[in-house]
């Protein structure tokens, strides 16, 4: 129920432009010993999008999308579909569902992720025509910035990235060449997505990305439980005021 209050808050519903969801099965690039399996997604699509958010959640990274389900039962997804209701970018949101559980830099490194997210960029860049940034949430700001080191190619399927309460040990190794925002709850509580752990990388970034880079702090919202998995890590409480900042940033760099 608590993550229903905070998406109807989140949505500033305009019921002109609904989004409607479907999961979707995704085929790897290429297909081997370990590259068997599809890749699940959930696509909230508006009719009037102009871009599409490609949502890289963080630990475990699977959450068993089945054919049929028409949501996912994580705080960050429940945020992320909030973002295609609103007004000042229409945008279709995807949710990536890994085959496997994910955590730290090295599953959130290897190939077989990192040709999956590039799997999904592709196949929504070609089934909706429109461009593709790419969110990451706790763990996941690792796929979003190990997949932006990867290749020149990997970059250029991009128009703007997103590190939402990201892990301290995130790597910076390349000039993106696109629109990075990095954004953190100032009281994130979790002892691996510490708040001057992002500023740190967000110098990194800020220092070798040729195109704009910005730091968005969350201030608002609310502690409770594990301070990894829930609160302020979270932004439980502050949906709004977090999908505004992101709008927000978008706007000026779609």
């Amino acid at each position: 129920m608590k993550y229903l209050t905070q998406l109807a808050v989140a949505l500033c519903i305009s019921f002109s432009t609904p989004a409607f969801s479907q999961v979707i099965p995704v085929e790897p690039l290429t297909k081997g010993l370990f590259r068997t399996q599809q890749t699940m997604t959930i696509l909230y699509e508006r009719g009037d999008a102009e871009l599409t958010i490609v949502t890289v959640m963080g630990y475990p990274g699977h959450f068993g999308l089945k054919i049929g389900d028409i949501f996912v039962k994580n705080q960050t997804a429940w945020m992320m579909r909030g973002i295609t209701y609103r007004q000042k970018i229409k945008a279709n949101v995807v949710i990536l569902d890994s085959p496997f559980h994910l955590q730290g830099i090295d599953a959130r490194s290897n190939s077989d992720h990192l040709s999956r997210i590039e799997s999904v960029v592709k196949h929504y860049k070609e089934r909706l025509k429109v461009p593709v940034w790419l969110f990451g949430h706790s763990d996941g700001s690792i796929s979003v910035s190990e997949y932006l080191n990867r290749s020149d190619e990997t970059r250029r399927s991009l128009v703007g990235a997103i590190l939402s309460a990201g892990r301290d040990e995130t790597r910076i190794k390349e000039d993106w060449k696109i629109p990075a925002l990095v954004i953190h709850h100032e009281r994130d509580g979790c002892d691996v997505t510490t708040f001057n752990g992002a500023k740190r990388y967000f110098a990194r970034i800020k220092k070798v990305n040729t195109s704009h880079s910005e730091f968005a702090t969350v201030l608002g919202g609310m502690s409770s439980g594990a301070p990894c998995s829930t609160g302020y890590h979270m932004y439980e409480g502050a949906f709004g005021e977090t999908l505004g900042l992101i709008e927000d940033f978008i706007a000026r760099h779609k």
